[in-house]
C-alpha cells in the first residue's frame, strides 16, 4: 500500500508541476498584455470601445465588466474576495456608453489604467507565489503532507 501511496503522490506531483507551469505561463501572458496595452494607441482605443460596448468581454479578467471581479450581484451575503478589495471599482468613473451616446473615453482610459496597474501588481504576486509554490513541489519527497497554496486557482 506504501507503494501505491507514493505512486499516486508521485503522478498528483507531477499533474500540480505541470499545472503551475501552465499558471505561470498564462500569468506571464497577462503582464506581457497588459504592458503591450499602457504604449499601444491601437489596443488601447480597441479595450476602450469593448469596455464602452460590451462591458469588456473578450477581454481579460481584470477589464471584464460582465464578471466583474468585485461585483456583488446585488446579493448582501456576498463577500468581495479581499485580495481585490482595492480594486477600482466601475461605480467610481464615468464610463460611457456607445449605444446610447454618451462616451468619456478620458474616463474609460482612466479606468483601464487604474485597472491595469491594480492587477499587475496581483498577477505579480500570484507569480511569486506559484514560483515558491513550485519550489516547494519540485522538492517534497513525497512523504508526509504535500505542499499547498491556496490561494492559486488550481
Amino acid at each position: 500500500m506504501a507503494l501505491v501511496g507514493r505512486m499516486a503522490a508521485r503522478q498528483w506531483r507531477d499533474n500540480q508541476l505541470i499545472l503551475t507551469v501552465e499558471y505561470l505561463k498564462q500569468s506571464a501572458n497577462e503582464i506581457d498584455f497588459i504592458r503591450h496595452l499602457r504604449t499601444c494607441r491601437e489596443c488601447r482605443m480597441e479595450a476602450s470601445l469593448s469596455v464602452e460596448r460590451y462591458g469588456g468581454r473578450g477581454l481579460p479578467w481584470f477589464l471584464d465588466l460582465i464578471n466583474d471581479v468585485n461585483e456583488d450581484y446585488g446579493d448582501p451575503e456576498y463577500q468581495i474576495d479581499p485580495r481585490f478589495a482595492d480594486c477600482p471599482r466601475v461605480q467610481d468613473y464615468r464610463i460611457g456608453s456607445y449605444w446610447d451616446r454618451t462616451t468619456d473615453s478620458k474616463e474609460t482610459l482612466r479606468f483601464i489604467d487604474d485597472r491595469l496597474n491594480w492587477a499587475e501588481k496581483i498577477i505579480r504576486q500570484r507569480i511569486v507565489m506559484a514560483t515558491q509554490f513550485y519550489k516547494r513541489l519540485n522538492n517534497w519527497n513525497l512523504n508526509g503532507e504535500p505542499p499547498t497554496e491556496p490561494s492559486l486557482p488550481f
